[in-house]
């Protein structure tokens, strides 16, 4: 059966109820089994936060992310207790390496990064200058979440000594754009060693925690591991959950880190995960600031309040738009790989390498 602008009865009802449990910027729904204007809003804005055809109709695939997007969050009923919530170390079976604290030593590439003293914001003529930072040890681990019968594997990157007084949730880019390659290495299992040391390697070693550790705040990161399904499993929409989860990690690394403040980012098609994300985690953290990375359609994020944000537009993925700085090629000049543009395509260069690579050292840089 499919639900649409003027259907009525009580299947609406149980639609408009099921909706009303799921964090919203829009008002809640009067379950009056009428599907109008404010039904229909809240269906597109559901859809589009899940990578579902945005067309306001509630067909089979809508109804089962719904469900299933409930049943993973306990229907948003009960917050979570500890004993709903369960965080282990997974370090050694990854690694094979012995830790201490549950954190290992790391080592962190060379990088490079924007001169900030040549970085003019809002200057879209602008061509900063670019330096290279060093090579930085840190520590890592490796841990399952798990809410019920959803799990999903997060990686812990924290100063190599210092104590970290903020945390950086990382929400990246979906996998689902590429499932053939997450499918190959097993990632209907949450926990599979392929898929986590691509991530810890690609992702996190190589690109955002090497950003963040060259960062002139004492921070850590905590990087979600995305699997099939719901992608973000129980972080998806539970603000309660990555509360927990955090609770329990610095127990679990013997009070190496707090989170009384936290940041978050997200890079490219992660916006449609990241706002219901944001604005689940406003209400149980302090938000400080926020990092808005080459957003698919040029999609802003959500504003928490006092939060810093900062948001970064190549032209790739949408035209320049208000809130964001806008970083065309010309401005990227003086990018040691810059010549490569013409060889490997202006999408893949501005996006792919700058944008991920540049991005987000410089908001943290300028926060």
């Amino acid at each position: 059966m499919l639900l649409k602008y003027g259907s009525a009865g009580s299947a609406v009802q149980e639609l408009q109820g099921l909706l009303n449990k799921l964090p919203s910027k829009l008002p809640p729904l009067a379950v009056d089994g009428k599907f109008g204007s404010k039904t229909l809003a809240r269906v597109k804005e559901f859809q589009g936060a899940n990578a579902l055809t945005v067309d306001g109709v509630v067909g089979p695939k809508t109804m089962a992310m719904l469900l299933e997007l409930l049943k993973n969050l306990g229907g948003l009923v009960t917050p979570p207790t500890p004993s709903d919530v369960s965080v282990r170390p997974i370090t050694k079976q990854i690694l094979g390496m012995e830790p201490t604290n549950n954190l290992v030593q790391q080592i962190f590439p060379t990088i490079g990064v924007v001169n900030v003293a040549t970085f003019r914001a809002g200057d879209k003529n602008n061509a900063p200058n670019f330096s290279i930072s060093a090579t930085r040890t840190g520590r890592l681990g490796i841990f399952a979440a798990k809410k019920g019968d959803s799990e999903r594997a997060v990686i812990l990157v924290l100063p190599a000594s210092a104590f970290a007084d903020r945390i950086l949730l990382g929400v990246s880019h979906g996998f689902g754009q590429n499932a053939a390659h997450y499918g190959a290495l097993g990632w209907g299992d949450p926990l599979s060693p392929p898929l986590i040391l691509e991530v810890l390697l690609k992702h996190v070693v190589n690109r955002w925690g090497a950003q963040v550790l060259a960062g002139k705040k004492a921070m850590g990161l905590l990087h979600i591991v995305r699997a099939a399904g719901v992608e973000l499993g129980p972080f998806a929409h539970d603000g309660v959950f990555v509360k927990e989860v955090l609770t329990q990690l610095v127990a679990l690394t013997n009070n190496a880190f707090s989170f009384g403040t936290v940041e978050a980012f997200t890079f490219s098609s992660g916006i449609g995960d990241f706002n219901p994300f944001l604005a689940a985690i406003s209400g149980q953290v302090n938000v400080g600031a926020v990092y808005n990375i080459d957003p698919a359609k040029a999609t802003p994020c959500g504003h928490p309040a006092g939060a810093v944000v900062k948001q970064f537009l190549s032209g790739q993925t949408g035209a320049p738009k208000v809130g964001f700085e806008f970083m065309p090629l010309k401005r990227w000049k003086n990018e040691v790989a810059y010549p490569t543009h013409a060889v490997i395509g202006t999408f893949n260069y501005l996006h792919n390498l700058c944008m991920s690579r540049y991005a987000l050292h410089l908001g943290i840089q300028t926060s």
